[in-house]
């Protein structure tokens, strides 16, 4: 399996990694990562979340196993060991959001196909659409995250 990756030009970020780093300085690394960092990725990876569940394939005929479209979920939160054994985790990574679904063969055979099914992907579409509204929610909530705590600091 290949690592795809897309990139996004972003504007503001030594700004931001001063004040973060402020905050980090005055309340602490964690602390910082949790009140801010967390809340913020999880809010901009609600639009991924929700396109995930609108285009995962849905089976009308079963009627024994929940639908896969209700089993894809959200995380957000800082890596843990496990999370950086993942190609994709960068040690610098202070955190992550996850779009899934359970780590079961189906949901695997949808996005990825196997010998007698051909792929349905229905994450990678759900991030890659959603890219530019996931970008946009995070700079807004951490722009008023960081005003809000700067206000504080006058």
């Amino acid at each position: 399996m290949s690592k795809e990756t897309f990139t996004i030009k972003t504007e503001g970020f030594k700004e931001l990694h001063d004040v973060l780093l402020e905050m980090a300085n005055d309340i602490g690394y964690k602390k910082t990562a949790r009140r801010v960092l967390v809340p913020a990725v999880k809010a901009s990876m609600q639009p991924v979340l929700e396109m995930a569940k609108t285009i995962a394939p849905y089976d009308e005929k079963n009627t024994t196993t929940p639908h896969l479209r209700d089993t894809i979920k959200l995380y957000a939160r800082v890596p843990t060991d496990r999370d950086m054994r993942s190609m994709y985790i960068d040690k610098n990574d202070a955190v992550i959001g996850i779009v899934s679904t359970r780590t079961d063969k189906r949901g695997i055979s949808q996005e990825f196909g196997n010998e007698s099914t051909s792929p349905q992907p229905y994450l990678r579409p759900a991030i890659e659409s959603q890219a530019q509204k996931v970008v946009q929610i995070l700079g807004t909530f951490l722009t008023y995250k960081l005003q809000h705590y700067k206000s504080k600091k006058v």
